[in-house]
């Protein structure tokens, strides 16, 4: 089963990160964006500081800084940027331009880490990137560009930058442990708008309640712990590439769920990158 456990901690976060998209698009008439990030992780965060005074998992004083850094870009400035983005973004064009990060991942690895990439997998990053501007470009209707595209931008370096801090972290603390410590840094930041949020909270309908809860459980608390877990494992680089696939979920979500239509541009780029994705784990595959 160890085999397979990465594996399948990364496949679930693919689906349940792609199905996130939708429902952030969704609160977002009702919540303002830095309300709705604290709404999505105040829950997450209060059971990580249950789990961190409890079994008592203390870090060197040290690494402090490295576990707020990681916690403010990849749970804060992350998730703030997306809901900024998504405001004036449809679901298909922002999630994809969010999921350009495995592109600026694997150029923080190679520029600032002297990590090694082979060809093959330069050529998929690039058709997959291809893929993603497509869409971006094509999705016109609903956002400033200008403004939209650089918010998620930001938020696509900061959670590359993410990934490359968290991996010494799972390897010196192990997954749990890493996972409470940037989500509990992560949400201090959000408390500003702890009062506001909470008022708006109670007025809303259960369809709303029961989306944020979808959001704050399945889209957020479970798949930012198997996410940390799959980088402790593959590494920032080959894990990142496979959140190619979460616009391609996103899409089908937004279509199952929200009956809206993906335009032939939008097909044609999941296409390309669900192929090329196929044809790079074969070519891993047969290259072990």
């Amino acid at each position: 089963m160890k085999i397979y456990k990465p594996h399948i901690y990364l496949l679930v976060t693919i689906i349940l990160w792609g199905s996130s998209f939708p429902i952030i698009s969704y609160l977002l008439e009702i919540f303002s964006s830095a309300g709705l990030v604290l709404s999505r992780f105040i829950i997450p965060a209060m059971l990580a500081i249950s789990y961190v005074v409890l079994f008592k998992k203390n870090v060197n004083k040290t690494d402090v800084p490295k576990l707020f850094i990681t916690g403010l870009l990849g749970v804060f400035g992350f998730s703030y940027f997306i809901n900024l983005g998504l405001e004036k973004m449809s679901v298909a064009a922002g999630s994809f331009i969010v999921n350009c990060n495995p592109l600026i991942t694997t150029l923080i690895g190679v520029i600032f880490l002297k990590e090694k990439v082979k060809t093959h997998f330069w050529i998929g990053i690039c058709l997959c990137t291809f893929g993603i501007f497509i869409i971006s470009f094509e999705n016109t209707e609903r956002y400033d560009f200008n403004f939209a595209t650089i918010y998620l931008l930001f938020a696509a370096i900061f959670i590359s930058i993410y990934f490359h801090l968290v991996k010494p972290l799972v390897v010196k603390y192990g997954t749990l442990t890493t996972f409470c410590y940037t989500i509990i840094f992560g949400t201090l930041p959000m408390l500003f708008w702890l009062n506001e949020t909470f008022y708006i909270f109670l007025d809303q309908s259960l369809d709303i309640k029961l989306s944020l809860l979808w959001l704050t459980l399945l889209s957020t608390l479970i798949p930012y712990y198997t996410w940390t877990y799959a980088i402790g494992h593959f590494g920032a680089n080959k894990a990142s590439f496979f959140l190619f696939l979460v616009p391609v979920i996103a899409i089908i979500i937004d279509f199952i769920v929200y009956r809206n239509y993906p335009n032939f541009l939008t097909i044609c780029a999941g296409l390309i990158v669900l192929g090329t994705i196929l044809r790079i784990m074969f070519l891993n595959y047969k290259d072990k």
